[in-house]
């Protein structure tokens, strides 16, 4: 037998060039197609259909604070409301304002401090894009002493009138009424704290008080009322004991 024919030319690898080339470029585009496909699909995602939720509300907190020249500062804090029912304390991003300015100062954190005693409230507003929150305040010298008036008075739980106490407070400057802005507590005979005694609106001298639903202690009942401010170095001031006979 003779030697075997070949049946065609030797294999050689530039032989597949021709074709492996074009699907490797089209491997590649397709690849890149993909990635930007990613690409743009997530920051759609991110841009177009996560939506940031809107601010509705701002509620500065506590209200109606009483700050005193030389006392302790008092940390304020505006709390956000937006579209989608969340909450968030917003200190870090409002931009915090007072008016009267000159009066207390506030740091970016909402520590608030009184500088020099204010004839009247101030208000301090924190604000965001048009959003704004305010509540007021005001700032007194130093309280020696405060005193609640009258000593003694009787009122109608089912009668729905509002009853007035005065707080008037003794200071290094003078006196001063702090009725609207001292803390008031009232407790029963036993000495337990009375829920149901509520400020309210009215035409009086001093704070308005109405009463509601009394616990622990029903009517008639003779509760104990006190007005308490702070003072220096965290100190607080409490005033002399009153009265009031609650019938039913």
């Amino acid at each position: 037998m003779g030697a075997p024919r070949s049946l065609g030319r030797p294999l050689d690898g530039r032989m597949f060039e021709g074709v492996l080339m074009p699907l490797k470029r089209s491997s590649l585009r397709m690849t890149l197609f993909v990635a930007l496909f990613v690409l743009l699909a997530t920051t759609w995602a991110c841009d177009g259909f996560f939506v940031d939720p809107v601010l509705v509300t701002l509620v500065v907190t506590p209200p109606t604070p009483t700050l005193v020249v030389g006392g302790s500062s008092i940390q304020m804090t505006a709390f956000g409301t937006f579209d989608d029912g969340s909450k968030k304390n917003l200190n870090s991003s409002v931009i915090w304002t007072m008016n009267p300015p000159g009066y207390a100062t506030i740091d970016k954190g909402g520590m608030l401090m009184g500088t020099s005693p204010s004839p009247t409230t101030v208000t301090l507003q924190a604000s965001q894009a048009d959003v704004v929150g305010s509540t007021t305040f005001q700032v007194f010298s130093t309280i020696t002493a405060i005193t609640v008036a009258p000593s003694t008075q009787t009122v109608s739980a089912s009668s729905g009138t509002p009853f007035c106490l005065q707080a008037t407070a003794t200071t290094t400057t003078g006196q001063q009424d702090i009725s609207s802005t001292a803390t008031w507590a009232f407790t029963d005979p036993h000495g337990q704290t009375e829920s149901g005694v509520t400020k309210a609106t009215g035409s009086c001298t001093g704070q308005a008080f109405t009463i509601g639903t009394l616990s622990p202690t029903v009517a008639p009942v003779i509760l104990n009322a006190t007005a308490s401010a702070p003072s220096t170095n965290g100190g607080t001031v409490v005033s002399n004991t009153v009265t009031v006979g609650i019938t039913q």
